[in-house]
Order: structure tokens, then sequence, then C-alpha cells
């Protein structure tokens, strides 16, 4: 078991640390400022199902003090992979208990036991096999433990949780920590100096250095003035222009990646044919000239969809073939996937006209519906221009001209 430190327990210490990364995550735009949610919670954190968990009372306590991110989820990145933690949520308090979803036996000295001890709080959910944050009330320290064993604190690059001698294979009580202050400020300066760089892409994720798109991102944070003369509302709308941008350029990558796509499934239908060719000689399936005539009937049936199945491919391989042979240098696929992109923005928002105005007075409401004509004619204007379109991440991120167009909903600005 870990020794404590004997320091005085200070719940307000871990609650200014929390306040202030959110707050950090918030100013760069990860989500509104409005989701932070402070104590005294409405409703607040049940205190007695806590207890009833075998929480201490300083994590009980703690509990009804740390800030909280509404409208952010199990799927939501806040640290190396894990997730933000609601425990005003009953369920999201109780799994807590067992946050790698390991289901041990009562109990710390078993070889399946408990790992969470009473006077530890988690702080965070692992998400999608991330990491669990543990803070011990004992000795202000957290802990960052990989869900599948190990630290994932970048100081101790991956020093494994409990010691030889120890029983219980899911303790925590060896992993090495440190002090909350400093583990949460360098995490928070990791942010300021965008080694770290939160943005929402398709999920909330963290991009750090080395991974892709993060450089880019780096760039569009520091175009936009971060961290001294940062200007959000206009990041804002550099953020939707480049992730605009990137759905164009990942058109264009797709098209590149479908030859060798389509000639791994041609092998693996070719092989798969062939064994059935292989096993039928003369007309005789397996050597074999007295099998059943259920069981022919069945291997026939299968030669047929074997060959049906690598006709389709081999038509499919031919035809991605003759679209990489026809395809222009970059930046004519990057204007061609521009205008494929247009064309699909212009179709879903005509859709929705259609339907508007199809239901009458019911839906249609005026300054919508100008709104959404004008939104098509100025589209159909950019695929006019199309060649005028970003090719570039740099080129992105710049701030848009006046004849740009932003939709709430599509999320596109062009």
């Amino acid at each position: 078991m870990r020794p404590s430190t004997n320091a005085a327990f200070n719940p307000l210490e871990i609650v200014d640390l929390m306040t202030r990364y959110y707050q950090l995550l918030s100013r760069m735009r990860y989500f509104p400022e409005s989701c932070i949610k402070h104590a005294p919670h409405d409703p607040p954190v049940d205190a007695k199902f806590a207890a009833s968990l075998g929480m201490e009372s300083q994590v009980v306590e703690l509990l009804q003090l740390l800030p909280y991110v509404d409208g952010l989820h199990n799927e939501d990145e806040f640290i190396m992979h894990g997730s933000f933690a609601d425990f005003r949520k009953r369920s999201v308090l109780e799994q807590s208990r067992d946050p790698k979803f390991i289901t041990p036996e009562k109990g710390f000295d078993i070889e399946n036991g408990e790992y969470v001890r009473p006077w530890v709080l988690v702080v965070t959910e692992c998400g999608n096999r991330g990491s669990v944050v543990y803070y011990d009330t004992r000795n202000g320290h957290l802990m960052l433990e990989d869900f599948y064993g190990g630290s994932l604190d970048p100081v101790f690059s991956g020093r494994r949780n409990g010691s030889p001698s120890s029983v219980n294979q899911n303790s925590i009580d060896n992993l090495p920590s440190r002090p909350a202050k400093e583990m949460l400020e360098d995490f928070m300066n990791r942010h300021q100096t965008l080694e770290w760089t939160p943005f929402y892409l398709n999920a909330y994720r963290i991009f750090r250095v080395g991974e892709p798109h993060h450089a880019e991102l780096k760039q569009l944070f520091e175009y936009y003035g971060w961290p001294d003369n940062f200007d959000g509302p206009a990041f804002e709308v550099g953020a939707d222009r480049w992730r605009t941008f990137n759905r164009v350029r990942e058109l264009v990558d797709e098209k590149k990646k479908k030859v060798p796509q389509v000639k791994h499934l041609s092998k693996i239908t070719g092989r798969r044919l062939q064994e059935y060719l292989d096993r039928c000689q003369n007309g005789i399936w397996d050597g074999n000239p007295n099998l059943p005539a259920e069981e022919v009937a069945k291997l026939e049936e299968e030669l047929k969809k074997s060959e049906r199945a690598y006709k389709i491919v081999s038509e499919q391989l031919a035809g991605a073939e003759d679209a990489t042979e026809s395809m222009d240098g970059e930046d004519g696929e990057i204007e061609k996937a521009w205008k494929k992109q247009i064309g699909n923005y212009i179709r879903w928002i005509q859709s929705n006209l259609d339907f508007s105005k199809r239901e009458g007075g019911k839906f249609e409401v005026e300054e919508e519906t100008k709104k959404m004509e004008d939104d098509i004619r100025g589209l159909e204007e950019k695929l006019r221009n199309a060649a005028s379109l970003p090719k570039t991440s740099e080129e992105a991120i710049q701030r848009p001209g006046p004849t740009a167009i932003r939709h709430e909903v599509l999320k596109y600005v062009i």
C-alpha cells in the first residue's frame, strides 16, 4: 500500500486546479465556458450513495466541490485518451469504483481484487480504453494509469503498477504518482505551449506532437494569436474552414487509397475462388465421385458465389485503376474534390428547402427559407470558382473573405 505523506487534505487545491484546467480548454474553444458547472450543484452529487460505495468522507466532500463539464461524455477526450467524468450522474459515480470494468471481487489482497481504495477519487472515465486519473486524498498525489496497466504520465514512460510481490493483479498501490499541482500544471502547460492541442474533429480529441494533424492545428492556433492575443471567435470560423478543407482533402486521399484497397480485396476473393477451383477437378469434388448430391449442390453454389464476387471486385479494380490513371495533379484533384463536396452541400440544403416548401406553412419559416436559398446561390457561385478555393492547409486557416459562406449545422466555411 502506498505510504501516506500525512499531508493535510486540502480539497480547494484540486478544485482550483480542475477549474483552471477546464477554463483553459474552454478558452482554447474545446467547449463553451457555459459547459463548466461549479458547486453547489443542482442536482447535487448523491453523497449518501457515494458513502454506500465505500468512499471516505473526504472523497465524498470533494465530489461535491469539484466542477464538472456538461455535455461531454465517455468518448470525449480529456487527459491521455481518458474522458470527462460527471459524478452528478449516479451511474458514473458507481462505475468510479471500477473504472476499468474489471468487475473485481471484494477485498484488496486477492488476485482479482478491488483496486480503488476508499480514500482515492477517480477523476476521469477511461473513455475508449484510454486512461484513468486517480487522486489520493491522503497524500494529494495524482496517478495516471493506462487502461491496460502501467503509467501513462509522460514523466514516467510506461512504468508498471504494482510490484513483483503484489497478490492483487489489479492493484494501483505502487503506480508512480506526482503531486496534483505538479501534474495538472504540467499538463496545462503542454496545452498552453500547444504541445497538446484540443480540437473537435469528428470527436473531441487531444492532438499531441507527432500525431496526424497536430502541426496544422498548432499553426491554426498560432495564426489566430494563441496564447496572448487569441481571437476566439475568429478562430472558431477558421477552425470550421480548416475542417471543411480537411474533408475535401480526405476525398482525395480516399481516391489514392482505392487501388491498394481493392487490390487487397481482389487477392482475397481470388484466393477463395482458386480454393474452390482446386477442389473441383473434372467435375468431381474433393476427389470423391460419391459425394451426396446435396453436398455437391452446396459446393457448386459456393463456387458460383466466389466467381461472382471475384468478377465484381475485378471490375471495381479496373475502375479504380482507370480513375487513378486519369488523376490530375494535386491541385487539380483538390479542385475536383471541392466541387464534389460543394455539390453534396447544395443537394442537402435543396432537399431541406424542398421539404419546407412542400409542407407549406407547417414548417416553413420565411427567414430560414431565404437563408437556404441564399446559401444555395452562394454555393453555386463557389462551385463556378472552385479553382480559387484553398489547396493547402496554410490557405485554409487564413481568415475567409467577405463572400465566405458559413453553415451552422453542416459546420462548413467556404
